[in-house]
């Protein structure tokens, strides 16, 4: 299972514990990104920890790019993940 982490998340279970950190596993969310991504394109884990990059259709994706990007540093894309 992969998951981002959320800021705002709709619904936060385990809301009572300290220092938790909420996770998204479904919905549109900003994803942290490196490399080229295109929009429409599935997004895969990186070699770089927390960090996700443009895959193809037979990876084992989690997640759609929402917009295209070139910039290649780490920055955030919106996505959909699935």
């Amino acid at each position: 299972m992969i998951g981002v982490v959320s800021k705002n998340p709709a619904y936060m279970m385990n809301s009572e514990l300290e220092g938790g950190t909420y996770i998204a596993l479904k919905g549109r969310v900003p994803i942290r990104v490196i490399g080229n991504v295109s929009k429409g394109q599935p997004l895969v884990p990186s070699h770089v920890n927390g960090v996700a990059q443009q895959g193809t259709w037979n990876d084992n994706y989690f997640a759609v790019s929402l917009e295209t990007s070139s910039v290649h540093e780490e920055r955030l894309v919106e996505g959909v993940i699935i």
